[in-house]
């Protein structure tokens, strides 16, 4: 059994939904803030949904501690419905309480999951020590589920952004996390 630690970090506060939709100043801010906070930690590899909003995150990081981002397609955010909902909280809920339940063309809590989790085994196999990833709250909100049913839409709806979640992995699953405050606004 091979042990070993991810941090894993909510996109800052973006200007949008969409995949393009980038951080407003109070994300740039925080972006860099967060560049300050990972600095003394060791992170040595960098991984990013392919939305912009992540991309931006962890790149202020990246350019200090000169590395390179690689982009993860599986870390992109949950599709809760190709098209827009005025009730999208409410199908998120139901979600958290029905986990294969989901909108046609959508995906459900599961799905989620394990395309999240099938993301971090792969990081883990990457080579680095500790590596980090940039992603999004439903994404990060399913694999968080997986470890602890607890973690359910209340504390979903608590998540900041950023947010920083130090993971235990076992053999690239993780089996353990804790929330790393000291930077966040």
């Amino acid at each position: 059994m091979t042990q070993s630690v991810l941090i894993l970090i909510r996109h800052a506060q973006s200007s949008g939904q969409s995949p393009d939709a980038g951080l407003t100043d109070l994300g740039t801010q925080q972006a860099i803030a967060l560049a300050d906070f990972l600095m003394p930690l060791g992170v040595d590899g960098l991984f990013s949904s392919p939305y912009q909003r992540a991309q931006a995150t962890i790149t202020p990081f990246g350019e200090r501690a000169g590395l390179p981002l690689t982009i993860v397609t599986d870390l992109h955010e949950r599709v809760l419905s190709p098209e827009p909902l005025d009730d999208w909280l409410d199908h998120i809920a139901r979600s958290f309480v029905e986990k294969s339940y989901k909108l046609p063309g959508g995906e459900s809590l599961s799905e989620t999951s394990m395309r999240g989790l099938n993301a971090l085994r792969a990081i883990s196999k990457s080579g680095g020590n500790l590596p980090a990833a940039a992603s999004h709250g439903n994404l990060i909100a399913s694999i968080l589920n997986s470890i602890d049913p607890d973690f359910g839409f209340d504390q979903w709806r608590t998540m900041r952004n950023p947010d920083v979640f130090e993971l235990k992995l076992q053999d690239g699953l993780p089996i353990d996390y804790r929330r790393m405050d000291g930077f966040c606004s």
